[in-house]
Parts: structure tokens; C-alpha cells; sequence
């Protein structure tokens, strides 16, 4: 007896939902095994597809069912590390109403330089080539910066927007901001061992200073002077009912 061609339908579609499912969970195995390998070995070590398949319990002939090829493969491995450190990232930028704003700064360095610092292996390896989804010359190294950028770009305009503050002629800065650190932390963190490596606290502590005074600079020109030792949230809520009300920020002084 025939099945109703609705019933049909559905049982194709679960089906193929399923199948996607099961290579997603596959894929997942293959590439955490991937950055396994990449940890445990020498930066820009050789590991093959048959290391890989064997670390993630599957056929190698699996991995080339899973992958176009090499390439797409390496190209998976670093968008799959791209996107555990901007997970960090964002986890590291949900305000703690506890914390003064400088602490608050301090903590997101602490997250992307302690990032690099405990990965520096798959921190190069994701910088070394192209991002799957992306053109060959466009690296991990460029789209993370912009991905960043604009993560950061989005958090700070949401707020300015709703204390009625215009900071569009800002917006390069933020990419200009994500580039210091990525160049800092690329020369003092992850670079060869004799070269110098400083201490990653240390590097933190000069990251956030350097860009709270490029923050409380360009305010201060613009008639705003605020203190890194307030706490945030009180700051925040502060500014939040000042523009409401319509007028100035109370951390705000005449600066022209």
C-alpha cells in the first residue's frame, strides 16, 4: 500500500535532517581532533588525514566524504578556531555590575591575550591561511579582525544610540583598536620563545590602558570625562537616565 505523498515528504525531510545531523556530529569529531593534533605538535608540524580520522575514531575514507579536500579541511579547522575564541570574546564583554569600567576592560584583554597565550599553536595556525566561506586571500588573520571589529563596533554604537550619542565618525577606530591588540599580541605573546615573550598579565594591563585613553582621549575632546574607577553599571545607568531626561551626562564636563 502507497504512503500518503504528505506522509512521504516528511519522512524524506526527517531523513535528510537526520544525515545532517549525523555529518555535523561528525564533522565536530574531526575537527576538535584536528586542533588536538595542532596543540600537540610543533607549530607548522605535517599532521596527516590519517592522524586526524584515527584521533576522531573514523575511516580516513570518512574524512574525504566529510571535506572537499586538504584544503577545505584546514580551511574548516581554522574558522572552527576563529569561532571558540570569539565565543570567548563575547562571553568576556557581558557587563559585571560589581566591576569599575577599567576592570571591566581589563577583564576582555585578560580573555584575548590569555586566548593567545594558552593556544599560541592555534592561534598562528588560524592566522596562516583562509577561513572557510572566504576568498584565498582574505586570511583568518584579516576576516577575524573584522569580525572583531565589528562585534566590538555593534556593543559600543548599541549603547551611544541610546544615550543619543552620534559616534559614526568613530567607526575605523574600532578597527584600529582590534588591530593594536592583535599586533601586540602577535609580537609579545605567541611569537618564538627567544624573541622574548613577555608576561601575559602584563601585556593585559598595557593593552587596557592604552585603549581606555584612546577612548577617554577622543571623549574628552567631544566634552565627556569619565573615571575607570567608577563602577560600570552605575555609570551606565547614570548615562542611560541623563538621556533620558535630555541633558548631559553627569560624568560629563564642558571640555571645549
Amino acid at each position: 500500500m502507497d504512503l500518503p505523498m504528505d506522509l512521504r515528504k516528511r519522512r524524506k525531510q526527517s531523513h535528510k535532517r537526520r544525515w545532517s545531523e549525523h555529518n555535523s556530529t561528525r564533522q565536530t569529531l574531526i575537527l576538535q581532533a584536528a586542533v588536538e593534533l595542532i596543540e600537540e605538535h610543533e607549530s607548522g608540524a605535517e599532521i596527516s588525514i590519517q592522524q586526524i580520522a584515527e584521533r576522531a575514531g573514523l575511516a580516513r575514507s570518512v574524512l574525504y566524504r566529510q571535506f572537499d579536500n586538504r584544503e577545505d579541511l584546514d580551511a574548516r579547522i581554522r574558522e572552527f578556531i576563529r569561532q571558540r575564541a570569539i565565543e570567548q570574546f563575547e562571553s568576556a564583554m557581558v557587563l559585571d555590575p560589581a566591576k569599575t569600567v577599567g576592570e571591566t576592560l581589563l577583564d576582555l584583554m585578560r580573555t584575548v591575550v590569555g586566548w593567545a597565550a594558552d593556544h599560541p599553536k592555534l592561534y598562528r595556525f588560524e592566522q596562516s591561511g583562509r577561513l572557510h566561506g572566504h576568498s584565498a586571500p582574505q586570511s583568518g588573520a584579516v576576516v577575524g579582525r573584522q569580525r572583531l571589529a565589528e562585534l566590538v563596533w555593534q556593543r559600543f554604537s548599541t549603547v551611544t544610540a541610546v544615550l543619543g550619542i552620534d559616534v559614526r565618525p568613530f567607526h575605523p577606530l574600532a578597527h584600529g583598536v582590534i588591530g593594536l591588540v592583535e599586533g601586540v599580541v602577535n609580537q609579545y605573546i605567541v611569537a618564538p620563545g627567544d624573541s622574548g615573550r613577555a608576561d601575559p598579565e602584563a601585556i593585559a594591563e598595557l593593552l587596557a590602558t592604552s585603549v581606555w585613553h584612546l577612548f577617554s582621549g577622543h571623549a574628552a575632546d567631544n566634552g565627556y570625562r569619565f573615571d575607570r574607577d567608577a563602577n560600570a553599571a552605575a555609570l551606565l545607568g547614570g548615562l542611560l537616565d541623563t538621556a533620558a531626561d535630555g541633558k548631559r551626562p553627569p560624568a560629563a564636563e564642558s571640555g571645549r
